[in-house]
């Protein structure tokens, strides 16, 4: 009997709604940077960005940084503030997620979000979203207390304690490899968000989105 779910957030909730280059080009010329061109300035960012361990927005910068022998500025941190600020603006709900994420609360449904990525970033478009108040738990890989990513299983087992429900009562939804092995090897159930080849794939069911994914919890889980 499945009594519990864990949200991915991005791409499964919502999404970046604006151009994420445009936004690297945005820090990358606020920064000022002598001799280094965007594209390799953006290749260091998106690989800081997807590391293990303690992360922030500030952290990733200061680490691209150093790899391209560029001195931090001595406003960093406010530039940070601000470039949050502008990310979260752009980030919007998935259709149908927020009547999906009330519609499980009103059943009583314990929900976790499980979320790669800097703590700060992904903590904003949180809040502009309006969802944290859905979830007992939130646990994103950047949190200085967690420090790795999915499919580690160390978020996994954060969330089902959190949730109080064992592995094999709880559901993974998410649309990446990460999100759905995971799970698996913590020995929960998965939802791919995704196509239906790649879940089949995997070996899970999928939802093409909040609404389809609603009837397959409702028909398959009894949520």
């Amino acid at each position: 009997m499945i009594r519990a779910l864990c949200f991915d957030l991005d791409g499964t909730l919502a999404g970046y709604a604006g151009d994420f280059r445009s936004y690297l080009a945005l820090l990358f010329h606020e920064l000022l940077l002598d001799g280094c061109d965007l594209g390799r300035f953006a290749e260091v960012v998106r690989e800081e960005l997807s590391r293990d361990g303690p992360l922030t927005l500030e952290r990733v910068l200061r680490r691209a940084l150093a790899r391209l022998e560029q001195r931090a500025p001595g406003d960093l941190t406010e530039m940070t503030r601000m470039a949050l600020h502008a990310y979260a603006e752009d980030v919007r709900p998935a259709p149908g997620a927020a009547e999906l994420l009330e519609r499980l609360r009103r059943r009583g449904v314990p929900m976790a979000l499980v979320s790669n990525g800097p703590v700060d970033m992904q903590r904003a478009a949180l809040a502009a979203l309006g969802f944290g108040e859905y979830f007992r738990s939130v646990l994103v890989s950047g949190d200085p207390d967690i420090g790795t990513r999915k499919p580690g299983t160390r978020m996994f087992s954060l969330a089902c304690t959190g949730l109080e429900a064992l592995p094999s009562e709880t559901v993974m939804i998410g649309d990446a490899v990460a999100d759905i092995e995971g799970a698996l090897a913590y020995g929960m159930q998965a939802v791919l968000m995704g196509p239906a080849d790649e879940g089949a794939r995997l070996g899970v069911p999928s939802a093409d989105g909040p609404g389809s994914l609603g009837t397959l919890l409702e028909q398959r889980f009894g949520l």
